[in-house]
């Protein structure tokens, strides 16, 4: 299931402080016209539909306890796209890197499960362009580049310890932290221009509730 975000909440907070009205030529007078559908974010780079195809991994959550030899039905499936996968490759994120296996029958395939995501940005050159922004009518910079969403878990590979320097290879010892620190510098070395991280989360499902049984 897809990590739902808050957009634009910087803008948002602007619009409900101000009671929806704007300075004429504002940011913020953009955000409402966009708000209100009267201007679209056009997207540059549109992905073919086999780039859009999701494929999966099962991978251990850092968030749940797990023995010191964990079964298949101990990991989680964790979605990612054909296009990122690609670019995960490119950026030489192995499958071990990363906490990957494959998804059996035993991987549990569940909705409210987020995986920790690293968001990586390879830049095309060193040229900056300014498009206007469709959300606030301003000019912004971009570097020109691609970026990728991947998603990671615990891995049974040895990591350092993000705060000790000291080398983990056991799953109880690594933890997101360690993870995320080892992924960064690889993708670094691999080419990426820069990298964001988004931590792993287990969101509360639709609940399903019952009252006990009257006590006798």
């Amino acid at each position: 299931m897809p990590r739902r975000r808050a957009r634009f909440s910087d803008l948002e907070r602007q619009f409900r402080e101000s009671g929806g009205v704007a300075a004429p030529g504002s940011r913020l007078a953009g955000y409402i016209e966009f708000k209100a559908g009267r201007s679209k974010i056009e997207v540059k780079q549109k992905l073919t539909a086999g780039q859009r195809k999701r494929f999966g991994y099962a991978i251990i959550p850092f968030g749940l306890s797990v023995p010191a030899t964990p079964d298949p039905g101990d990991r989680y499936a964790a979605s990612i796209t054909s296009y990122s996968n690609g670019g995960r490759r490119a950026l030489n994120l192995s499958d071990n890197n990363c906490g990957y296996q494959d998804i059996v029958a035993a991987t549990k395939q569940d909705d409210v499960f987020y995986p920790a995501l690293l968001r990586c940005f390879i830049a095309s050159g060193d040229d900056i362009a300014t498009p206007i922004s469709a959300v606030t009518k301003k000019e912004y910079n971009r570097i020109l580049g691609r970026s990728y969403s991947i998603p990671f878990g615990r891995t049974l590979s040895s990591v350092t310890d993000a705060k000790t320097n000291a080398t983990e290879s056991t799953l109880d010892d690594v933890d997101q932290e360690d993870v995320r620190v080892s992924l960064v510098l690889q993708a670094k070395a691999g080419g990426a221009r820069s990298v964001s991280f988004e931590p792993e989360v287990f969101k509360t499902g639709k609940p399903n509730l019952q009252s006990p049984a009257p006590s006798t």
